[in-house]
């Protein structure tokens, strides 16, 4: 099994350009949120942001707004609920799911994006149920679409029964079935690209298990494709710097305090992409 380490990471970053503006990082839709689940956004979107691509929008419901603006101004916003209104062209990638919930309309603008953006989605949380109910969904999947599951979603996406003795099997085996980028959450946290490639990392720890977690790393891996990594490479660096992020906390404060928001409060110490 390959490592995502430092060594590796020194091979494939590309260092920031000292003459780029704001649309040569990227711009990034983050489609998440639901009333009583907000913060799902506010952590995918500020984290987005923190990762390095020149410009994050939101879209979320209306009683997001403040709490978006009070916290993070520099996010843009939007509130419309049907995505086959809006023109997707401006957005170099999309994060779809956290805390998204099941209305039919999320259904239809899952499947609205499955068919119509042809440019990067990580799919998380709510989206990766959706995709797991529906045979329809799930097959349209493609190389350009990042699955992060933790084990429980991983079971419903591949309709097993998930074994953890044989968690990389299976995930080879689910992406040979559905060609996709899968992060497979877990420790450690593993990846299997669309070619069939199976990577470990090496960061990370478990104070890292707490609520919002995973929509931070669903941030960072969407901040990367817009910042032109393909995704089979935005996947792996996400994974690495999550868990780094994750690591510095831990020198500060107590693993058994560690919330979500520290994560991206420890991004502006990871200089690895400058």
């Amino acid at each position: 099994m390959n490592r995502i380490d430092l060594p590796w990471i020194n091979q494939i970053k590309h260092n920031r350009q000292p003459d780029g503006h704001k649309k040569s990082f990227g711009h990034v839709l983050i489609i998440a949120g639901s009333p009583g689940k907000v913060g799902a956004a506010l952590l995918c979107a500020r984290a987005a942001l923190h990762a390095g691509c020149g410009m994050v929008t939101a879209m979320i419901p209306e009683e997001g707004v403040g709490p978006l603006l009070a916290n993070s101004p520099e996010i843009m916003y939007r509130t419309e609920a049907d995505l086959s209104t809006i023109n997707l062209e401006p957005y170099d990638a999309i994060a779809f799911g956290p805390g998204l919930g099941f209305t039919i309309q999320v259904r239809r603008n899952l499947e609205f994006l499955l068919q119509h953006y042809q440019g990067p989605i990580v799919f998380d949380a709510d989206a990766l149920t959706l995709l797991g109910s529906y045979e329809s969904l799930i097959s349209q999947v493609k190389p350009h679409h990042i699955l992060t599951p933790h084990p429980g979603e991983f079971a419903r996406l591949g309709g097993l029964e998930f074994d953890a003795s044989q968690r990389e099997k299976q995930a080879v085996d689910f992406v040979s079935t559905y060609p996709c980028q899968l992060l497979l959450k877990g420790a450690p946290t593993i990846v299997v690209t669309s070619s069939g490639a199976l990577f470990t990392n090496t960061t990370g720890n478990d104070g890292m298990a707490t609520a919002g977690s995973g929509d931070v790393l669903t941030g960072i891996i969407a901040a990367l494709c817009a910042q032109e990594y393909t995704p089979d490479v935005a996947v792996r660096l996400g994974a690495y710097i999550h868990g780094f992020s994750g690591d510095l906390a831990i020198q500060k404060k107590s693993k058994a305090s560690l919330v979500a928001s520290d994560l991206i409060d420890h991004l502006g110490e990871i200089r690895l992409l400058d």
